[in-house]
């Protein structure tokens, strides 16, 4: 039995080694995926974790993943405006869509003449690699600096790609099990597990909003105690329903993320050339009265971001525990390194769909450009798919080796990639928009500016105010009325 000391000292360790690779990001360019997951490798290598010990940590697989997911996706959903998702929705789209795609079908074919799998099962381990975890895309946007397009993009395809990546190995799988395939089962599948969910996310966040206003006075100063804990709710209920409990809280924090939008107290005019979404969140909010003001979310925020960074800290340790090959010969170690080597050669082929998000100053546009194409480290839902085969009796020799294989070096050529072409300073320097990029986002200032105000409201100096004086009913209107574009980021 392991000592509980030992246990205590190492779980501080883990927290403080990656508080310190996030820190000194700038001066090290190391993420801290990979050295967390080398040190579950090694503990499981030197044999720190005993054989019976790495057993019993297996059967808490599906909770140490349920928490890591729930955390990090409703992180990722607070910190994502409705404004930005829409401007980016379809461009992210045909980009995830089309790179997984592509990603999966030549990993897929590689395999396929490489190892002379069933073709069925050759895909199930193409597309069960072919793209980014949600946790280590967040974990990566934490210390680099990107356009606030393209940081929506990037997280927006995380999410997207670790649904994609067990929805379809999964449908592939039942395929091979029972071999034929009914398209309106498929169809149906992906309609209940992307709109049902999507639909599931939008009705608890709401629900949840009208209950914290109901009751604000009894919640205040627990407001995120008990916003995790329905959150943790609603990823379990929705699992139990047949939903994707990914979709579902990531929506879930969109909703609440957003939650000024539904603020029944705030003035806000709506007319026929306001977009539809604040149309239908007016209508929303008008219906349940719902108000958001004691509802502090940047509070929620803060304390959330960093229980995400202990759960994806520690979470990439115990993906490292899960690491297990049996002979490495030098046939399996070259075979996953050619796989990351081609997933790095398909993000570059698909770089030009980004472009219009990318910044005019080459040394930022090179640095964006390579935290977009490094991005490919993979993660939960390939190691979930690893084990799927084995767990319903299908033999194939070599699989589960390779894809934690692919795993591994997968980080290792997206750390060694951040390390030699980010540059941290080229997000400071100051340049001028592009002309032809209207949706790239501007340079980040080399110090906190004044807000900007919106434009047909002139800007006047502050009167100065007699030392003493009481503010007024319309003094006190006055400097605590802000638009929704001031109050919503």
């Amino acid at each position: 039995m392991t000592n509980p000391d030992v246990v205590f000292v190492l779980l501080a360790g883990i927290a403080f080694l990656g508080f310190v690779l996030d820190a000194f990001f700038d001066r090290l360019r190391i993420t801290s995926m990979l050295p967390l997951m080398l040190i579950g490798i090694a503990l499981v290598r030197f044999r720190a974790v005993s054989p019976h010990e790495l057993g019993v940590l297996n059967e808490f697989i599906p909770y140490v993943s349920a928490l890591t997911i729930a955390f990090i996706l409703f992180s990722v959903g607070l910190e994502i405006r409705f404004g930005e998702l829409a401007r980016v929705f379809g461009r992210a789209t045909a980009y995830t869509l089309s790179l997984q795609t592509a990603t999966g079908i030549v990993l897929s074919l590689v395999a396929f003449e490489l190892f002379h799998w069933n073709i069925l099962l050759a895909f199930v381990f193409g597309f069960g690699l072919s793209g980014p975890s949600s946790v280590s895309v967040p974990a990566l946007l934490r210390v680099v600096r990107v356009g606030k397009s393209l940081r929506t993009t990037l997280l927006f395809e995380s999410v997207a790609s670790d649904i994609l990546q067990l929805l379809v190995p999964l449908t592939l799988i039942g395929l091979y099990q029972s071999g034929s395939l009914s398209i309106p089962t498929v169809a149906e599948s992906l309609a209940w597990n992307v709109l049902g969910s999507a639909a599931a996310g939008v009705g608890a966040g709401i629900l949840w909003l009208w209950i914290l206003s109901e009751l604000r006075v009894a919640t205040a100063g627990y407001t995120w105690t008990l916003t995790i804990t329905i959150v943790l709710a609603t990823y379990g209920l929705a699992d139990l329903i047949g939903f994707s409990p990914a979709i579902v809280i990531f929506v879930f924090g969109l909703v609440l993320g957003n939650a000024l939008l539904l603020d029944a107290g705030q003035s806000e005019r709506i007319s026929w050339r306001t977009s539809g979404l604040r149309r239908l969140l007016s209508e929303l909010r008008r219906w349940f009265r719902l108000s958001t003001g004691a509802l502090d979310i940047d509070h929620i925020q803060q304390v959330h971001r960093e229980v995400a960074f202990f759960a994806s800290s520690f979470f990439f340790v115990y993906l490292g525990l899960l690491f297990q090959t049996s002979e490495l010969t030098p046939f399996l170690l070259l075979v996953p390194l050619l796989l990351a080597l081609l997933m790095l050669v398909i993000r570059v082929a698909f770089l030009p769909l980004l472009g219009a998000y990318l910044p005019s100053d080459p040394a930022v546009r090179r640095s964006e450009r390579g935290i977009v194409a490094f991005n490919l480290s993979r993660g939960l839902a390939a190691a979930v798919i690893a084990t799927v085969p084995i767990g319903l009796g299908i033999e194939i020799p070599n699989f589960l080796d390779a894809m934690f294989l692919a795993i591994l070096f997968s980080a290792v050529v997206s750390t060694i990639g951040v390390f030699a072409l980010y540059d941290p300073a080229a997000r400071y320097r100051i340049q001028p928009p592009s002309p032809e990029s209207p949706d790239a986002a501007p340079a980040e200032p080399l110090q906190d500016s004044p807000p900007i105000k919106p434009e047909g409201e002139p800007s006047r100096p502050a009167l100065p105010r007699p030392q003493g004086a009481k503010l007024g009913p319309r003094d006190f209107e006055r400097e605590n009325r802000s638009t929704p574009d001031e109050r919503i980021p």
